[in-house]
């Protein structure tokens, strides 16, 4: 089988079709030189000669150079139809974004800029796969999708990570908890306080209890484990213990009097939100898009207090 590279054989047709390699060069906007070195190479495979090159005239095709000009436009006009018909298979199918993110922030935070990023972008499909933190960080690493988000304080391990966002973390109880009529709480009286919230083995736990331990409370009483934050939002409210939880999450019962924030006299908690990405998996141009789109939701949104976040390059 021959060896022929499309670009030697537009080389070819070109010195055909402008009658010399000069004029050729011209039309190619290369040397020359580059052209006939094309040719020899083509003629090395094919061999023989393809040209006549008589001094002083224009070059004339041989017997065997007329019979590989039809076969060369031949080749040619079928890797330009197969161009024209993948850039239309391309422009025809609908960019796809896999996203996966954390529940809480699936359903708190972006529930809103996905349904508008849905809106300004009709012809992009977005796939979201809700999970905890651990289900996010194993699919981004596994490269199962594009990027994610979570909520963490630390760097993550094989995974790069931009932080886009804060969230301000709460101590919510039942109305009619011992603590709810308190106006002011020392940190020291949660130590005899029952909670309930995510096992403290689990990523989120983990960044909990870190924040916990900076106000003093290094050994939290857990009366009820859960991963799921609706079933720790009705133990709470069903006077299990409290929960330490975002503010985004719970500010539909506390504008409904269901829950109530206790007054701890502590610095603010906040846990930062963070795009993370596969280190070996290139990002597309609509994932791009999409990542922007969150990263200025985060910025616009009054709950983040962060400085600006560069875009992507």
């Amino acid at each position: 089988m021959l060896n022929l590279t499309l670009r030697r054989l537009e080389v070819f047709v070109t010195v055909v079709e402008a009658g010399g390699f000069s004029a050729a060069a011209g039309r190619l906007g290369i040397a020359q030189p580059s052209v006939s070195s094309h040719i020899q190479a083509l003629e090395a495979k094919a061999g023989g000669s393809l040209f006549d090159r008589p001094r002083g005239r224009k070059p004339t095709l041989t017997a065997l150079g007329t019979s590989f000009l039809a076969h060369a436009r031949l080749l040619l006009a079928e890797a330009n139809e197969l161009t024209v018909n993948l850039d239309r298979e391309r422009k025809a199918t609908p960019a796809r974004i896999d996203f996966a993110c954390q529940r809480s922030l699936a359903n708190f935070v972006f529930t809103s800029v996905l349904a508008d990023f849905a809106r300004h972008h009709p012809q992009t499909e977005v796939v979201v796969r809700i999970g905890m933190q651990e289900d996010v960080l194993a699919q981004v690493e596994q490269g199962q999708v594009d990027l994610g988000c979570l909520l963490s304080n630390e760097e993550l391990a094989n995974v790069a990570s931009t932080i886009i966002g804060r969230q301000q973390l709460v101590f919510v109880a039942s109305p009619q908890h011992p603590l709810a009529q308190r106006q002011q709480i020392a940190p020291a009286e949660l130590l005899d306080c029952a909670f309930v919230g995510p096992p403290p083995s689990s990523l989120f736990g983990q960044a909990l209890n870190a924040l916990l331990r900076q106000i003093g409370v290094r050994q939290v009483k857990m009366a009820f484990q859960a991963t799921e934050y609706q079933f720790i939002r009705e133990l709470v409210i069903a006077g299990v213990g409290i929960s330490c939880s975002a503010l985004t999450s719970v500010q539909r019962d506390l504008q409904t009097g269901t829950l109530v924030i206790l007054p701890v006299q502590a610095p603010p908690l906040t846990i930062d939100i963070r795009q993370v990405f596969s280190r070996r998996r290139l990002l597309a141009p609509a994932v791009k898009t999409f990542a922007e789109y969150l990263r200025e939701h985060c910025q616009s949104a009054d709950i983040f207090h962060l400085p600006a976040v560069p875009k992507i390059a």
